[in-house]
């Protein structure tokens, strides 16, 4: 295991990435104290699961309330099946305010 502060591991970054790719540990420290870590990391390690972007999101919990007052359900086999479904029904929705003027003054400009 090797200890480096932040200025040093800045200009020895790929060196030190390299260690890691080895199985070696870096710990990262501010001044005296320890406060990050360099380690060695494989595909099986962690899972990264897609992300919703904020209007899948937000057609999500409308979707699901939606379901929950009407009694029925959708069910989705994979993440990446619940995306794809959220981005299909993307079409023909409208931006928020667009229909109701929401965002514009009296005289029909933008507000600023």
């Amino acid at each position: 295991m090797q200890a480096v502060t932040i200025r040093e591991a800045k200009a020895r970054l790929h060196a030190l990435v390299e260690a890691a790719e080895r199985g070696e540990q870096i710990v990262l420290m501010r001044g005296s104290k320890l406060v990050a870590a360099i380690v060695p990391v494989s595909a099986d390690d962690f899972e990264l699961g897609p992300r919703l972007s904020d209007p899948q999101a937000e057609r999500l919990w409308r979707q699901l309330e939606t379901e929950r007052r009407d009694g029925t359900s959708v069910v989705m086999e994979s993440p990446e099946k619940a995306v794809a479904h959220l981005s299909a029904g993307r079409r023909g929705v409208r931006r928020r305010g667009a229909a109701s003027g929401i965002g514009r003054s009296s005289a029909g400009r933008r507000r600023r």
